[in-house]
């Protein structure tokens, strides 16, 4: 198999994995900035540097998956930008989760088969 072709599907099929894994972590934590999300993703295995985050938090912020908001921390520093799950987003959460699962049960099956 040719190189680039294995690279462009690893990129097709991490930038959907990623929006999934996103609406999990912001579905349990509420409300998370970009580091604290890439440290929550790191912690459960999945590698993924800011240059993948933050256009994939900005492409769901404007496909209405995600809303936002500013918060400047107690101590001081930056602020930063905090995102949580809209209600399209919290809709459309458990419709990605179920798909996901039916298309790993059939690949489950496809391995199986003898």
């Amino acid at each position: 198999m040719e190189n680039t072709t294995y690279q462009k599907w690893l990129a097709q099929l991490r930038k959907g994995y990623l929006e999934l894994c996103v609406l999990v972590v912001l579905d349990k934590q509420d409300s998370s900035y970009g580091l604290e999300m890439l440290q929550t993703l790191e912690q459960a295995g999945l590698s993924v540097n800011e240059g993948t985050l933050y256009p994939l938090l900005n492409r769901m912020f404007k496909n209405g998956w995600l809303d936002s908001h500013w918060v400047t921390p107690s101590e001081g520093g930056h602020p930063r930008r905090h995102y949580q799950l809209s209600d399209e987003g919290r809709a459309l959460l458990p419709t990605m989760l179920g798909m996901f699962q039916d298309n790993q049960q059939s690949l489950d099956k496809l391995r199986d088969l003898k």
